[in-house]
């Protein structure tokens, strides 16, 4: 039996005539040029069977049953009573009445606090307004009396100045 012939009954042992390559397990599907060569001088030595690399067992599961909903079904689940201390028997859905009223009352409360901002943007509105003209007239009483005390000290620099002439 030559060394290829030994080679095709177990490919696992690598003989000293082909060179080695990287050994394949059963289910691996990445083909032979993409995995990588070794030149070790441990390649010609016969090297013992590798324990076979087993894929890990797939789950099973149960089935979901079918998604299919016959059209005689209910479209709405009947209402479930709960016991008192659940939460969701602590807080029931509404009506279209209750959250009508909700609505109006939120609505109500809206439009007020609306009409207080309002009020009170246009009371600020006119205090900014006379705080204006307030500014405005002592910026003219100011002017008024850098004039006046600007003419007494030219008045007074021109006594000083005739009164040492003398």
């Amino acid at each position: 039996m030559s060394s290829y012939s030994s080679h095709l009954d177990d490919p696992f042992q690598t003989s000293s005539a082909i060179p080695s390559i990287v050994q394949s397990t059963p289910g691996n599907t990445t083909p032979p040029s993409s995995q990588s060569t070794s030149n070790n001088s441990t390649d010609t030595d016969e090297t013992p069977n590798r324990s076979k690399l087993s894929r890990p067992q797939f789950m099973s599961r149960k089935s979901s049953g079918t998604n299919v909903i016959p059209r005689e079904a209910p479209t709405e689940a009947p209402p479930q009573q709960f016991p008192p201390d659940d939460a969701r028997a602590m807080s029931p859905r509404r009506s279209s009445e209750e959250t009508d009223k909700m609505l109006v009352s939120a609505r109500l409360s809206i439009e007020r606090r609306a009409h207080d901002m309002q009020s009170g943007l246009e009371a600020i509105a006119t205090q900014i307004e006379t705080v204006s003209k307030n500014c405005e007239s002592l910026d003219k009483q100011n002017q008024a009396l850098q004039d006046a005390i600007g003419d007494m000290t030219r008045s007074l620099s021109r006594e000083s100045l005739t009164s040492k002439k003398k």
